[in-house]
């Protein structure tokens, strides 16, 4: 359970993109005249709840304990008066704003002088609800869990909007009245491997996250996506994501597992979970091989046993509908591969590194009317998922599914 829930205030409560000139002139600005037109220009507008006051109010009934506050980097005259105009009646226990701290967005500090002001020291008990990259970013550098609430972006989404899922959130809402199951059972939201670490119960729809690479034009490559899916996060060694960091239990299960020979069994049921799910067994058995991004010569073929485990899984309790072939070799590295970590390859020099060493073993041994499923297991650049695809759809396989157990999140700040 939450102690505290914040939410950002515009376009995530409200929607106020028309109100910007109003809204950046509020700054240190109190002038009543000024707050008049601000409800004037409120009221011009029809359907600018996005939460609506029962909503609101509904979450106060049943969560009597939960601390309801705002955390926007608009000014606190401005903040204010749209949450009097749009809530009547309803009290909130803290409205942070552009001059209450030092830093604002995408920085967590307001997200800390919340904490503070209750005494909440646990940060998986606080919730930030936003809309944007920079909310997401700001619950990260603050370590506490965040919503990305999509339910009200334009149809063309803006590069805040896909920046903000390419940062894999705790939870993806679509609907405001969807946070209600979010606090109930704030578990049954988070990416499927972390959904099966943490126990959380299964909701109706399992989450992969779909997230689009691209090469980069040094690297010859130009504006195609390679969607890659994600089954979790793996929080980097930034201090902006230090706090986050230090409590999540995906990171810490594939740094014990970085030499491992058996991996934890919720691993195999993400993967289960994914084909059984992503796969469509209508008609007849669906044939699939498994792979995995191979390891560098003289590295320990960690992925290789993982696939094995994988296989001793299905062969002891099928998927039905599916024939699993688990394929190790079916992808290898040439010598001379860099690691792409060891060696501190930045974002180029990892595309360029698997593009000219990766390869596919034995490609006439491809088969028809099969998919093929490659596996890595952090993805940070997306280089060697997106480049196992490409060169086993160019050695003639037809359909090529990439999964990442977990996506890398680096220096958000």
């Amino acid at each position: 359970m939450f102690d505290i829930c914040l939410f950002d205030l515009d376009d995530t409560l409200l929607r106020t993109s028309d109100l910007k000139e109003i809204r950046e002139s509020c700054k240190c600005n109190d002038d009543p005249d000024r707050l008049q037109m601000l409800r004037e220009q409120l009221a011009e507008m029809d359907g600018r709840h996005i939460y609506s006051l029962a909503l609101l109010q509904q979450i106060r009934t049943e969560f009597r304990k939960l601390r309801l506050g705002v955390f926007t980097r608009s000014p606190k005259s401005y903040a204010l008066t749209v949450l009097g105009w749009a809530y009547p009646g309803l009290k909130w226990d803290v409205v942070v704003a552009y001059e209450d701290v030092r830093r604002t967005k995408p920085y967590g500090d307001g997200i800390d002088h919340a904490m503070e002001t209750f005494g909440v020291e646990d940060l998986d008990r606080v919730i930030l609800v936003g809309d944007t990259d920079a909310d997401v970013r700001a619950g990260y550098h603050c370590g506490c869990v965040v919503a990305l609430d999509r339910g009200a972006w334009p149809y063309s989404k803006e590069s805040t909007h896909w920046n903000a899922e390419r940062l894999v959130p705790d939870v993806l809402l679509d609907d405001p009245d969807d946070l209600l199951d979010v606090l109930r059972r704030p578990h049954a939201h988070l990416p499927e491997l972390e959904r099966l670490l943490a126990g959380g119960e299964r909701p109706k729809r399992l989450r992969f996250d779909k997230i689009n690479h691209f090469i980069p034009k040094v690297a010859d490559g130009d504006r195609t996506a390679f969607p890659i899916y994600v089954a979790g996060r793996s929080f980097a060694n930034y201090d902006s994501v230090q706090y986050r960091k230090q409590w999540h239990e995906l990171t810490a299960s594939i740094g014990e597992n970085k030499e491992a020979d058996v991996f934890p069994s919720e691993w195999v049921v993400a993967i289960r979970s994914f084909i059984d799910n992503h796969y469509l067994a209508l008609f007849g058995v669906v044939r699939i091989v498994v792979s995995v991004v191979p390891h560098r010569p003289g590295r320990k073929a960690r992925l290789e046993n993982f696939l094995m485990q994988l296989e001793q899984s299905v062969r002891e309790q099928p998927l039905e509908g599916f024939e699993i072939i688990c394929q190790p070799e079916l992808l290898g590295y040439k010598q001379g591969v860099k690691s792409q970590h060891n060696d501190h390859l930045n974002h180029t020099e990892r595309f360029l590194n698997v593009r000219d060493h990766l390869f596919v073993n034995n490609p006439d041994q491809l088969a028809a009317r099969t998919s093929y499923l490659i596996i890595d297991d952090v993805t940070t650049t997306g280089a060697s998922l997106i480049y196992a695809g490409k060169y086993l759809k160019e050695a003639g396989a037809q359909e090529v599914t990439c999964l990442s157990m977990a996506k890398n999140i680096g220096n958000i700040i």
